[in-house]
């Protein structure tokens, strides 16, 4: 990455619709610079956990399609499918999503916080903080695509928490007691025996404890699997928030990736939209 670069497209965060919108965009012609609080890609289905998605493939087409084609095709990708519902492989995910950045003409960054926006004549300037210190990256349109609208958030959208998941995987169970616990969202057996289980945290009065119920939560869980001799097996980096903001744009240079995209993957309501861009984002 160049500091001293103009790119056409500067995408936070590294979700599957960033990385998909990434590659579209590459692909048209466009510099692409793509950045990411963690050291991985996936947005909440790697970070989160949200492993459970509703995804329609007839209606799929270019790169997620492409994408999705990949995944189906590699060994343990796909820990359990029933119908149109698919438990993915967030360990998977996230080896094919860094294949597909490698194999293009994206630039990557990692271990990303942003924290200022500013638009100057031509270009917005976008103040980050990484392993390097503070620096500023400069970009002619900013793409938020992450799952919980955090550039939004740094130009002062109004931004409402609505609902917390805390998603995990649980070993071979002897019994079905467990599953009488009272905060399980959402449960499913893989094809190995195993689980996939989303719990629903109550909202905290603050955001700073979001993480904290969460915690309190698991702990009550666990004690109630291993009355029924399984164990917490994978737990998420951090909890899954669904926030709803009251708009998507900020200027034609700042705005969500939704603003732009066409729903591929229809999912349930208690899970993110997977979508991928479609024709609408300007080529420069």
């Amino acid at each position: 990455m160049k500091t001293d670069k103009t790119y056409d497209y500067i995408i936070y965060s590294a979700s599957l619709s960033g990385v998909l919108t990434a590659i579209d965009l590459s692909k048209k012609g466009n510099s692409v610079l793509l950045l990411n609080f963690y050291g991985f890609m996936g947005g909440s289905i790697t970070e989160s956990l949200n492993c459970h998605q509703v995804i329609d493939e007839e209606s799929l087409n270019g790169s997620a399609k492409t994408l999705f084609e990949k995944i189906k095709e590699t060994k343990h990708a796909i820990l359990n499918q029933s119908g149109n519902e698919f438990i993915l492989n967030p360990e998977t995910i996230k080896i094919i999503l860094q294949e597909e950045i490698e194999n293009s003409n994206i630039d990557l960054l990692f271990h990303i916080v942003p924290f200022y926006l500013k638009q100057r004549e031509d270009y917005v300037e976008f103040s980050v903080t990484g392993k390097e210190g503070i620096f500023q990256i400069k970009g002619k349109t900013i793409v938020d695509a992450s799952d919980e609208f955090d550039l939004l958030k740094l130009e002062n959208v109004k931004r409402s928490l609505k609902e917390i998941y805390y998603n995990l995987f649980l070993t071979v169970l002897k019994d079905d007691k467990w599953q009488s616990f009272e905060l399980i969202n959402t449960l499913k057996k893989l094809d190995d025996n195993r689980y996939w289980v989303s719990l629903s945290i109550p909202k905290p009065d603050n955001d700073f404890f979001i993480e904290n119920a969460s915690q309190k939560i698991l702990n009550q869980f666990e004690e109630v699997v291993q009355k029924s001799e399984g164990r917490v097996q994978l737990v998420a980096p951090q909890s899954q928030r669904i926030y709803e903001v009251d708009r998507l744009v900020i200027s034609e240079s700042v705005f969500h990736v939704k603003s732009k995209l066409s729903n591929l993957f229809s999912m349930q309501a208690k899970f993110k939209e997977l979508s991928e861009l479609r024709i609408g984002l300007k080529n420069n």
